[in-house]
């Protein structure tokens, strides 16, 4: 067994090597590199953050309702005209030509409309929401990276267990051949040995292409092809998380967890889109300044002809005015068709959807926190379990193989210890990429996952131990 495992370290250090050597496109990137990469280029998140900019906007939208609306007009005329009239002594022709100008500001400002107050406020409570969803996307997306990366660890260490199974039982089987062929094992053990060997070909065959399903994954958050990672270091050591008592874990969701405060926010919004419907049947009080200019200038030509006489005459003429206005507008609403009982009666139920919604997902974070809390401790004593096991399963295969040599254990018994060996190292090996999102669902939940986790994280992988595609 010590053959195996130093064969894969030098194999693992000759690719590294290799892939240095061909350039920096086939270096291997660590868990930091793969989330700054897909910081720019995961779509998800691009997604997420468009969302935010766009239900940000809100307030402001929802502000411009109580503020003053300024508008101005103007308009610019040019208009000629021309008529002819006639009778039995006379023709008349008649040309006048015009231009104007007219200016025109307005301002309105609402005085008393409760429904544009409590839009404001819902407005507010909205874009409150916007950047507590970007928060808890953002959470989902380191998330997201760091369970991607290690899924790669966790397909890669699997499928070295299983490589190096299938290897293991190819080996046996070709003793029990040799053993066979000279009259020590019956040709019954010949066949459970080719039996194991199949089914742990198969294994590897399919040990392979999850690890290559693996990386492609990677590809979805970076839109890049990923060669190569570093390897998690054996010195890595899963510990209980601080403090220790899950009703801490839970006091930390409930006042910090995104998802809830995304809930109470919604809750609030619901609440005021509820006052202001009901509101929408009290009066409105508008006062409407305005202020307007107009100029007028043209010019009239005529004439008109008797029998033998020709008369011709022309004159201009203008006006000017200016004049400024203050009113008060009052709209009392009296019967809209059942429009507003109806919109007020929708308002309730959507602000008690809400709050149900809301008290949903309170006691869902509440049981989050402590099952996550337990499973985080779980973990950690699982990988000290699973450590222990493989020594046990290793001396057990030894015992195995040495009673098989006297003749007191047959290859059934070996194929067993030997498969429980390499599965407990898989299990050892599973246990702590499950303690390591674990512990991220944890701090997703109790709202503290950061990026400095990632940091972190990253801080216990070594380039030396290669993960290749």
């Amino acid at each position: 067994m010590a053959t195996i495992q130093t064969i894969r370290r030098l194999t693992r250090n000759l690719t590294y090597i290799l892939l240095g050597l061909i350039g920096n496109e086939a270096a291997a990137e660590s868990l930091k590199a793969i989330y700054e990469i897909a910081l720019t280029e995961d779509a998800t998140l691009a997604s997420a953050s468009a969302s935010y900019r766009a239900d940000s906007e809100a307030r402001t939208i929802a502000r411009a309702g109580i503020l003053p609306q300024i508008s101005a007009s103007g308009s610019y005329t040019d208009s000629s005209y021309d008529q002819s009239s006639f009778n039995a002594y006379s023709v008349v022709d008649t040309k006048s030509n015009t231009t104007s100008h007219r200016y025109e500001i307005n301002l309105t400002q609402p005085i008393f409309n409760l429904p544009a107050w409590y839009n404001f406020q819902r407005g507010s409570n909205l874009s409150e929401s916007a950047k507590a969803q970007f928060a808890s996307d953002q959470q989902e997306f380191i998330l997201r990276v760091t369970q991607s990366y290690f899924d790669v660890l966790r397909a890669f260490d699997n499928n070295e267990t299983r490589r190096a199974e299938e290897k293991a039982i190819q080996r046996q089987l070709e003793q029990t051949r040799e053993r066979y062929q000279v009259g020590l094992v019956p040709i019954t053990e010949v066949h459970e040995a080719q039996a194991a060997s199949d089914e742990a070909a198969v294994n590897s065959l399919e040990s392979r292409g999850a690890q290559r399903i693996a990386f492609d994954h990677l590809q979805i958050l970076t839109g890049r092809r990923h060669e190569a990672l570093f390897g998690l270091g054996e010195d890595f050591v899963p510990s209980t998380p601080e403090p220790v008592d899950s009703d801490a874990w839970v006091n930390f969701a409930l006042e910090n967890n995104f998802n809830l405060k995304v809930a109470k926010l919604t809750k609030l919004a619901a609440n005021n889109y509820a006052k202001a419907a009901k509101s929408e049947h009290l009066p409105e009080l508008t006062l409407i300044a305005g202020y307007d200019k107009a100029d007028r200038d043209g010019s009239e030509s005529g004439s008109q002809k008797f029998i033998g006489n020709d008369l011709g005459s022309s004159n201009a003429f203008g006006s000017e005015s200016n004049g400024s206005s203050i009113r008060l507008n009052l709209r009392v609403p009296l019967f809209s068709g059942g429009m507003l009982h109806a919109q007020r009666r929708a308002a309730a139920h959507l602000a008690t959807s809400a709050k149900e919604n809301f008290i949903s997902t309170r006691r869902n974070v509440i049981q989050s926190a402590r099952s996550m809390h337990q499973n985080v401790v779980t973990d950690v004593a699982r990988v000290g379990a699973r450590n222990q096991s493989i020594v046990s399963a290793d001396s057990a295969l030894k015992a195995t193989q040495a009673g098989y040599e006297v003749g007191t254990r047959n290859i059934v018994d070996v194929l067993n210890a030997q498969q429980n060996l390499f599965r407990a190292r898989r299990n050892y090996a599973n246990a702590k990429f499950d303690f390591i999102i674990s512990m991220m669902r944890l701090r997703q939940i109790s709202g503290q996952l950061s990026p400095e986790d990632v940091y972190t994280l990253d801080g216990w992988l070594r380039p030396e131990l290669l993960i290749s595609r």
